[in-house]
């Protein structure tokens, strides 16, 4: 579950953001509720994650404004890279990547320096 993000009144106009540790995923939630689903773009190479998001000038109440951001996050240790994104109806967009699962518990073979396998027990 997202946290309301009305609880941080004093938030950039330009995207504020929140990272989460959770226990099966890394989540970010950004808020990027100035810009529409064409104006943003989420991108993954090698360990970060980068987030751009550009609209031209646009009227509001005060005259014209233009945006602009560029957000990169390094995805943490035990974390995988596929991530997913999406956006919300009011303006916060989440970026989701599961943390990695450990392997089954197996037994590792021992072999010996002249290639044969050590002696069982």
């Amino acid at each position: 579950m997202r946290p309301s993000f009305t609880r941080w009144f004093n938030w950039p106009e330009n995207g504020h953001s929140e990272m989460r540790m959770e226990k099966d995923r890394f989540v970010i939630y950004l808020d990027v509720k100035h810009f529409s689903p064409e104006e943003l773009s989420v991108h993954i190479s090698d360990e970060f994650i980068t987030i751009h998001a550009k609209h031209e000038d646009r009227q509001d109440d005060h005259g014209f404004v233009s945006r602009e951001f560029l957000r990169k996050y390094r995805l943490p240790a035990g974390v995988c890279g596929d991530v997913t994104s999406s956006l919300s109806s009011d303006g916060v967009l989440t970026i989701t990547a599961p943390r990695s699962s450990p392997g089954p518990e197996r037994n590792i073979p021992i072999s010996c320096e002249d290639g044969t396998p050590k002696q069982k027990m």
